[in-house]
């Protein structure tokens, strides 16, 4: 679906910060069909159908966090959404910064360790296509603490957490939407964190590509309730996501 403004709190961007840049071009691009729209100072946006969806950066040395997918959610306070951060729990890792005409951002660790980020547009709105083939489709959170972790993000954001069924996640939306973009759920404690599922028509199929293409499956696809079906990969830099075919 076709996203021209982001609901407060709702997950709108994501970053790929790896070693490879090129690597990481040549694989999204071959799995997914994205376009590489290469910016100044070696910033990467991948398109779809003329709409961005993700970004991609060349990890720096003496970052805090290691390679990976980092997810950012969409604020229209951001100065607020840091204050919010701190009073739940968490800390700020980079504080509010304009990134050009775009709109401003921040990463923050949440009380479990996991590292999110927090978007303001200003002329760049996040990603234009989500929850369809090739797009950002759903969020898991992985946390040794399900309970705290749905209080934090709804302290943050306003999150709505439903309660999980036997052999769910617990599943959560954005003010004002009815429909879920991701769960939480239980994961070891030295290891929170988001993995991002790429939408995809056949996960079985895509991970088969994923494979050929110099990436690895990490968990082979397999039904999940109340999501759909998922595999769980790593690219070929060894940056893991996911593939989902939503339910």
């Amino acid at each position: 679906m076709k996203i021209t403004r982001h609901l407060p709190g709702a997950p709108c961007w994501a970053d790929l910060d790896t070693p490879d840049v090129p690597s990481a071009r040549t694989f999204y691009s071959s799995l997914f069909g994205w376009e590489a729209l290469e910016l100044p100072g070696g910033y990467v946006n991948f398109a779809l159908r003329a709409e961005e969806i993700v970004g991609a950066i060349k990890l720096k040395e003496g970052e805090e966090h290691s390679a990976g997918w980092s997810v950012y959610f969409m604020t229209d306070d951001l100065v607020g959404t840091t204050k919010a951060v701190e009073a739940a729990g968490g800390r700020v890792v980079s504080p509010p910064r304009k990134v050009s005409v775009a709109g401003s951002a921040a990463v923050y660790k949440a009380h479990d360790g996991a590292l999110f980020g927090a978007w303001e547009p200003d002329k760049h709105p996040g990603s234009g296509l989500v929850r369809e083939p090739g797009t950002p489709s759903w969020f898991g959170l992985s946390t040794p603490d399900v309970n705290g972790s749905a209080a934090f993000y709804e302290q943050v954001f306003g999150w709505t957490a439903l309660p999980p069924t036997a052999g769910d996640a617990t599943r959560v939306s954005a003010a004002g939407d009815a429909e879920e973009f991701g769960g939480i759920t239980e994961g070891p404690a030295d290891s929170a964190g988001w993995t991002l599922h790429f939408g995809v028509e056949d996960v079985d199929a895509a991970a088969v590509t994923a494979a050929l293409l110099g990436g690895t499956v990490v968990s082979a696809p397999t039904d999940v309730t109340g999501v759909g079906r998922v595999a769980v990969l790593k690219d070929p830099s060894g940056v893991r996501f996911a593939l989902v075919a939503r339910a």
